[in-house]
């Protein structure tokens, strides 16, 4: 499988054979090769260095509600990745499948969507999770 390396060294993940990937202005798009599913990928690093809380649920629920998607942050589901926490979301709407995910080791966290046609995100689950489940989060030097 190829590996996506951001640029600034904050995070690695693989990429499922057959995705296209396209970087740019800072957020990677990554196509799904059995038709419309599409998962778009950014990071970003505290400033102060490590922070509790910083990517976590309420990170998401308040990333959620910038497109104007009111979730509670018990709605939000929690599980343990490698060195990282793993907060994720799922609703369907009007026939299409969305997936949030914020992936976060207190410095670094990484936002995660993916959309497609229900039917889509049904053959694109198993690839989706696999890139979830692949992210490896990098401290700074200074940690």
């Amino acid at each position: 499988m190829p590996v996506l390396a951001d640029a600034r060294g904050w995070f690695t993940l693989e990429v499922p054979d057959g995705w296209d990937m396209k970087t740019e202005d800072s957020v990677t798009t990554l196509r799904s090769p059995h038709g419309g599913g599409v998962v778009y990928l950014s990071g970003a690093r505290h400033v102060g260095g490590l922070q509790p809380s910083f990517g976590r649920a309420d990170f998401l629920t308040r990333f959620l509600a910038s497109l104007g998607i009111d979730v509670e942050e018990d709605e939000i589901a929690a599980s343990l990745g490698t060195g990282c926490h793993v907060y994720s979301h799922t609703r369907v709407s009007e026939g299409v499948c969305w997936r949030y995910f914020s992936v976060s080791d207190d410095e670094t966290a990484l936002l995660i969507s993916y959309s497609g046609e229900e039917e889509d995100a049904g053959r694109d689950a198993a690839a989706v999770d696999t890139i979830v489940g692949s992210v490896r989060l990098y401290h700074s030097r200074t940690h």
